[in-house]
């Protein structure tokens, strides 16, 4: 793909890198590789990862990375199984990455629906109080989250009211192509109506015409229209399509959730924000 002219970025937990990988990526640097950390003593990583000599995995393959002078990011995931760590853990990632460390709160379903699993996975993520405090207690990450999302809190104005469900950037400068060859406009969008089989077709017309189509998507929900997507702190949400697929199995779905977790959100910078409507309740 990179001799294609696609800029390539690489996820990964490390504990698979070799040699081999880092003689590719130093032939062929990605635009960015970026690790997950998922805890930074061998208890914390395994607890997450419940694979014995997973820990060690991780810290060799990022040495690999590291003395190479491949040049990383790192990345955390905050769970019940690793808060107590979060501090330590940004401190590790801030003095290795390159040039920022990310902290994402929030955990997606899977997209297999499998009912056990995604009750493991409600059970790991934090309540949306635990979510806001974490950050408020993180200048970085407050920072960073004030940039992005708390300028862009604003009363509803007439465009909220455009029915299209896509206002995000997926599928505008980027896309996900699997390990199977399916191709999605991003690596969260899994509803069937929004992927795509390049063994069944090619790249160009997964760009040209099949994002297009995806992106004209919109929705005459009613609940939907008057709440989630009327509403003036959804910046402050973690709702988007391809989140509300995985929760509800409907893109134009409410999830109470994330409605609390905006809402736990809006005293973040030392003022309440008001919101357009009341707090969803549920999951």
């Amino acid at each position: 793909m990179k001799k294609k002219g696609l800029l390539v970025s690489v996820f990964t937990n490390a504990t698979l890198i070799g040699e081999e990988h880092v003689r590719l990526f130093q032939k062929y640097p990605p635009r960015d590789i970026e690790v997950t950390a998922y805890g930074v003593t061998q208890e914390t990583y395994e607890r997450v990862t419940r694979t014995a000599g997973s820990y060690a995995a991780f810290m060799n393959g990022l040495s690999l990375l590291l003395q190479n002078g491949i040049q990383v990011r790192l990345k955390a995931m905050a769970l019940r199984s690793n808060v107590h760590e979060i501090p330590e853990i940004a401190r590790f990632c801030r003095e290795k990455t390159k040039d920022y460390f990310r902290l994402d709160p929030f955990l997606h379903l899977r997209y297999d629906r499998n009912v056990r699993r995604n009750e493991e996975i409600r059970s790991e993520r934090l309540s949306p109080e635990e979510i806001a405090e974490l950050e408020r207690n993180d200048p970085e990450r407050l920072e960073a989250l004030r940039k992005a999302c708390g300028t862009w809190t604003a009363p509803v104005t007439p465009t909220h009211w455009c029915n299209h469900l896509f206002h995000c950037g997926a599928g505008n400068g980027s896309f996900s192509i699997s390990y199977d060859g399916v191709f999605r406009l991003c690596p969260s969008l899994w509803h069937p109506d929004c992927v795509y089989d390049l063994k069944r077709g090619n790249l160009k017309e997964a760009w040209q015409t099949f994002i297009p189509q995806v992106r004209e998507m919109k929705s005459n929900s009613t609940e939907f229209l008057d709440k989630c997507h009327a509403c003036s702190i959804v910046n402050l949400c973690m709702w988007c399509p391809a989140n509300a697929h995985l929760e509800t199995g409907a893109m134009n779905a409410t999830v109470g959730y994330f409605c609390r977790v905006a809402h736990a959100r809006t005293g973040l910078w030392g003022k309440t924000l008001e919101p357009s409507g009341p707090v969803e309740q549920g999951v």
